[in-house]
C-alpha cells in the first residue's frame, strides 16, 4: 500500500493488521482519484472538504491530503484499524503544518456522523461488503445536512451489491474486479432529468 500521487507520492502505508479490514485496491484508488482530478464533477481537491467513512487504513483520506486537500475527517470503529490509521497519519509528519487538518472519529459510522457539523464536498464510503452501512450513511449525510447539491459521494461495494436511497441520483457505476464504485449526488430540487 502506497500513496499514488501528490506531496507524499510513493510513501508506503502500514497495511491492515487483520482480514477484518479490506483496503481499497490501488487500481480502484487510482481510478477514483483520476475521476476527481479530471474535473468531470467540478471538484477541486485543494478546496474540498473530504469525509472518509469506514476508513480502514486511512489510505483514501491520506491520498486526498497528499493531493492538496486541507481538511479530512476519517471515521473508523475497529480498534486495530484505528491503530493503523494513527500510524499512517504519523508517517506524514504534518503536526506543525497548521493548514492541514485530519480529524479521526473513533466510532460507528452512523453515530460518528452525528458528531460532525461540516458540509463536505467529497465523501468516500468504503464499508465491509454486503452490509446496510452505505444506505444508512446516505440517509445520515442528508438528514444531518453534511452534504449539499455540490457534494459527491463515492461508495465502494461488492460488484453484486445494489443499493438505492431516496433523494439521490447515481451518476456512474464502475466495476473493478470484485468491487464496484458508485458515484452519487443529491437530486437537485426542480431538476429535470
Amino acid at each position: 500500500m502506497r500513496i499514488i500521487s501528490g506531496k507524499f507520492r510513493g510513501l508506503k502505508l502500514y497495511p491492515p493488521l487483520d482480514s477484518n479490514t479490506r483496503p481499497t485496491s490501488d487500481r480502484l484508488k487510482e481510478s477514483l482519484f483520476s475521476i476527481l482530478e479530471s474535473h468531470k464533477y467540478n471538484l477541486n481537491l485543494s478546496t474540498s472538504k473530504v469525509l472518509d467513512i469506514c476508513s480502514g487504513t486511512g489510505a483514501l483520506g491520506i491520498e486526498a491530503i497528499s493531493r492538496g486537500t486541507e481538511l479530512v475527517y476519517l471515521i473508523e470503529k475497529d480498534p486495530k484499524a484505528i491503530h493503523v490509521i494513527e500510524k499512517n497519519i504519523s508517517k506524514l509528519k504534518i503536526k506543525n503544518q497548521n493548514k492541514i487538518q485530519i480529524n479521526l472519529i473513533k466510532d460507528d459510522a452512523v453515530k460518528a456522523l452525528k458528531k460532525i457539523s461540516t458540509i463536505f464536498n467529497i465523501i468516500f464510503i468504503d464499508p465491509p461488503y454486503n452490509t446496510s452501512i452505505i444506505e444508512e450513511c446516505l440517509i445520515g449525510l442528508k438528514e444531518l445536512n453534511l452534504i449539499n447539491n455540490d457534494s459527491y459521494i463515492f461508495a465502494e461495494s461488492s460488484k453484486k451489491e445494489s443499493f438505492q436511497v431516496e433523494g439521490y441520483e447515481v451518476f456512474d457505476t464502475k466495476a473493478y474486479g470484485k468491487s464496484k464504485l458508485t458515484i452519487l449526488r443529491l437530486i437537485r430540487s426542480g431538476s429535470i432529468e
